[in-house]
């Protein structure tokens, strides 16, 4: 490590340990959560670079420090479809006036193109420090250094400058400053990606079409504008191992009481598979028709225009939803907490079949990732899930889950949980067929505190049209819930 990295994780490490010090109350923002985005551009091997837009939610636990999930992928370069998911936190320090120190560190795994070469087994570390600017209202900007190492056998090894902004996120029936939302939904999303005359992929043959399969996360904001943010994958096709994050904003318009139409525009990056999205940078605007299945359920059938900038693919994308809403102003009290989950996971990957992995096939596989469970009633949830590989020689694997699950609480803190998911999943060679996977999960938890609880579970995890079969091992570290 050189002296310049040395002097970077001191910074890192003197802003947080300022913040540890700071007292526990994080509901003097009024704001509980954080948004964050940055950007960077990695130096990789033979002069190429590759420009990487992060995004990331964190919990505010106390005025200085934050901590929560984030996602990186490739926007710049030629590697579109580099995607990481992982966990990340924050210190910020005030110096004078709206001027502070900021610090963060963020633990990862994935990859793409480029595969085990660029990210080994796919662990991630990054660190950063900077200096931050205080838009009071608008959030906060900033710019310093970070470092970036991929320690199990990959060749990214990269110091670069970032820049950085986040803003205050929360309820409406809370008085802060920031993004204040009146309610929030999620929806499984599918769509079939009906690609254009003329888009080729990267072996310059005739871009098939694939069918993506995700979730959808969307906060509103006074009624009709809306903030989304996308997370999907190839379940279908000969596309596997192509994933896609999309961010962006929207506005509703109500045509009847319980039928409503909206548009939207999002940007964000995608790529594997074989699909060319050049750097991976993508651009994507539709619009869709909702209507409401009571009170908290909804569907939709909508259709958007997809495009990489820098690559060649172009697409029309018809879509269906269902979903759920849920933190409206009238379904709780001030401090009343949203009935949503995070859990943050490792699962190990047990050999269940010949055949499962195409290389290192005697390895089992290490991932790590992040789950986000909404409760609408105390003993069901339904869940969205991702995880990438950090260790077994399989980088650039990833997972995308989307499923339901019940709760029942045995004795005192103790519990037993039991999951069903169907998802899309590709890359890192494992077999995963035309990416459609299924996994059943089963598990004991502890409730260590009313907003923390620990999960041990096991389950199968088996491609519907692939060789890969797999005995699944996890523990998660959970915060929140009903």
């Amino acid at each position: 490590m050189s002296l310049f990295q040395k002097a970077l994780g001191c910074a890192a490490l003197y802003c947080l340990l300022l913040a540890a010090g700071g007292e526990a109350r994080a509901s003097d923002s009024g704001a509980p959560y954080t948004v964050k985005a940055a950007y960077e551009s990695l130096s990789l091997p033979a002069g190429e670079s590759m420009g990487m837009l992060g995004l990331g939610v964190e919990r505010q636990f106390n005025e200085n420090f934050s901590a929560g999930v984030g996602t990186w992928t490739a926007v710049r370069g030629e590697r579109g479809g580099f995607i990481t998911i992982g966990f990340q936190g924050t210190a910020h320090v005030p110096v004078s006036g709206p001027f502070g120190l900021e610090a963060g560190a963020f633990v990862g795994a994935g990859g793409g193109r480029g595969g085990a070469t660029l990210s080994g087994g796919g662990l991630m570390l990054r660190g950063y420090a900077g200096v931050v600017y205080d838009l009071e209202e608008l959030g906060r900007i900033g710019a310093g250094v970070s470092y970036v190492d991929f320690p199990n056998g990959g060749a990214i090894d990269s110091t670069q400058p970032v820049v950085f902004y986040a803003i205050p996120f929360g309820s409406s029936s809370r008085q802060f400053d920031g993004l204040a939302y009146d309610q929030n939904s999620l929806a499984v999303v599918s769509k079939l990606v009906r690609v254009r005359s003329g888009s080729r992929d990267l072996s310059g043959k005739v871009q098939d079409d694939f069918t993506l399969l995700g979730v959808e996360w969307r906060s509103y904001f006074d009624d009709d504008i809306f903030l989304r943010f996308e997370a999907a994958g190839a379940a279908g096709g000969s596309s596997t191992g192509y994933m896609q994050v999309l961010v962006g904003a929207g506005l509703q318009i109500p045509l009847s009481d319980t039928i409503w139409i909206d548009g939207s525009l999002g940007l964000g990056g995608g790529g594997g598979g074989n699909v060319d999205t050049g750097g991976g940078f993508l651009v994507d605007a539709g619009a869709d028709l909702r209507c409401a299945l009571g009170d908290d359920l909804f569907a939709a059938a909508g259709v958007s225009y997809q495009r990489a900038p820098n690559g060649s693919l172009s697409a029309i994308c018809p879509s269906l939803e269902i979903g759920g809403t849920f933190g409206k102003k009238s379904q709780h009290h001030e401090n009343e907490k949203l009935p949503v989950r995070v859990r943050m996971v490792t699962q190990r990957y047990f050999n269940g079949a010949d055949g499962w992995r195409s290389h290192d096939a005697n390895q089992d596989v290490d991932n790590l990732g992040v789950q986000f469970d909404y409760f609408p009633v105390p003993w069901v949830y339904v869940t969205g899930q991702a995880l990438a590989a950090y260790d077994g020689q399989a980088g650039a694997y990833m997972i995308g889950l989307v499923g339901g699950g019940l709760h029942q609480t045995i004795a005192g803190p103790l519990f037993v949980e039991a999951e069903g998911l169907v998802g899309a999943a590709g890359g890192g060679g494992l077999a995963m067929g035309s990416g459609l996977a299924w996994q059943v999960n089963g598990g004991v938890g502890v409730q260590v505190s009313k907003d923390v609880a620990l999960l041990a579970t096991v389950g199968r995890l088996d491609a519907v049209n692939g060789p890969f079969k797999a005995d699944v091992v996890g523990l998660s570290l959970a915060f929140g819930g009903r």
